[in-house]
């Protein structure tokens, strides 16, 4: 009964975009940390719970649009969505109008991902080789930009640097998921794993670690540990890329791969409670 309980929990814990939504905030985390920012907590909710309802819009829109009765957990992760939404667009004109106009023009590029347009009535998340750049790009702009742009601080050169980093990171998980749903995706989508296999995946995300790496050191903050956390977490990153293959669980990939986020700030945090020490 407990494993069953707890084995639920982690489904609709998952299932719900907290993960994910987590990932997220710990990312801002981050940023927060490298750019020397003030925790902007109204920033923090609207990042979690923006990602979080636009990750359900994206996965449920379809099914919620076409039926009618819904199991329970579905009942609820719809509940969440709409707290979600709701606090989204009350934090949403509490900030800046920098921040507000960032947010506004990823709000219509998140929409075109997952509304259908033109007469193919095709969304962008499913357009041959499209999908990964979008997400890259919208990830790194919310994580990184928002809490720059809303303290008002200045976008220096290590801006671009961290903004490439970020692309990179996001790009790497995306590419590992790929791997994993190599099975199951439709042939159309056309992804790196299906146009180049596996392998030469897997050495093209093995490159992209070894820029993630080095952009590092291009960032504003400089700390006594940072090699040390950076060699955990790319790492962690090559250990999910050589095991990855399609016959892993979901759990592969939801839950640890997408924690690799949580692991970098709580490794920074980590440094930061010793630093005070």
């Amino acid at each position: 009964m407990n494993q069953n309980f707890f084995k639920g929990a982690i489904d609709w814990y998952i299932n719900s975009s907290f993960h994910v939504a987590a990932a997220a905030v710990a990312l801002v985390g981050v940023t927060n940390y490298y750019a020397k920012l003030e925790y902007n907590y109204s920033l923090l909710i609207f990042v979690f719970c923006a990602t979080m309802s636009s990750y359900n819009i994206t996965k449920y829109y379809e099914y919620v649009r076409t039926h009618i009765h819904f199991k329970k957990t579905l009942q609820s992760i719809i509940i969440f969505t709409i707290i979600g939404l709701i606090a989204s667009i009350y934090y949403y004109f509490t900030f800046n109008y920098r921040t507000q106009i960032t947010i506004f023009l990823f709000a219509i590029l998140n929409s075109l991902y997952v509304i259908p347009f033109g007469k193919s009535k095709l969304n962008l998340r499913n357009r041959a080789g499209i999908k990964i750049y979008i997400v890259s790009i919208c990830w790194s702009a919310i994580t990184l930009l928002l809490p720059i742009l809303e303290a008002n601080a200045p976008l220096q050169p290590y801006v671009i640097f961290a903004f490439i980093q970020r692309f990179i990171l996001t790009l790497i998980l995306i590419l590992i998921f790929e791997i994993i749903d190599l099975g199951s995706d439709d042939s159309q989508l056309k992804t790196l794993p299906q146009v180049i296999g596996t392998n030469n995946t897997k050495a093209f995300i093995y490159l992209l670690v070894v820029a993630f790496f080095v952009l590092d050191f291009y960032k504003r903050t400089q700390f006594h540990y940072q090699i040390i956390i950076n060699l955990i977490v790319i790492a962690s990153i090559i250990a999910f890329t050589y095991f990855a293959d399609k016959n892993k669980n979901k759990y592969y990939t939801l839950l640890w791969a997408e924690g690799i986020p949580l692991l970098w700030f709580t490794l920074m945090l980590i440094t930061f409670i010793c630093k005070l020490n």
